[in-house]
């Protein structure tokens, strides 16, 4: 203790230099930035070093979890090849839990419909005011064509006073 209380002396202290370590680190530093600058854009190469995001409308079987009820959750399972939708969720039995089988339905065909246990506004409400729009001379969306899925008979409906 007795070197900390000695008067310091007059004479200037000695130039600090770094440490090895801290040009080391530099040094690796600017070795990455410049790996980093310089990297090739081939895109062949940029595959190797990264897997690409899946793409929408993507194949296969997907997982995701919801809420069913308040605190319970389930997990939701969609088939988009087979065009199917089932759920899973723990239920109890005899003291254990165990994964049931809530509910399930298939999609194909409900795609065919236009309006089916809707809240208001319904299809049809909607149409008739896109047709009122029209009859106005407000036109079809941006875009000049009308959506692909409307019929004929209302296609050329903007251009038309009846």
């Amino acid at each position: 203790m007795v070197w900390l209380m000695q008067s310091p002396s007059n004479s200037p202290p000695p130039p600090r230099r770094p440490p090895v370590v801290q040009w080391v680190i530099a040094g690796l530093l600017a070795v990455v930035a410049v790996g980093v600058w310089t990297r090739s854009s081939d895109p062949i190469e940029r595959l190797v070093h990264a897997q690409p995001a899946p793409l929408a409308g993507a194949r296969g079987v997907f997982a995701f979890t919801g809420p069913i009820e308040r605190d319970r959750y389930g997990l939701f399972m969609l088939d988009v090849d087979q065009g199917t939708i089932w759920c899973y969720a723990f239920d109890t039995v005899g003291g254990t839990r165990k994964l049931k089988l809530i509910a399930a339905r298939s999609w194909v065909y409900d795609r065919y419909l236009q309006d089916f246990n809707c809240a208001e506004p319904t299809f049809r409400d909607i149409q008739a005011l896109v047709n009122q729009q029209r009859d106005r001379g407000a036109g079809p969306p941006r875009g000049g064509e009308p959506p692909a899925d409307v019929p004929e008979s209302d296609a050329g409906r903007s251009n038309q006073k009846e």
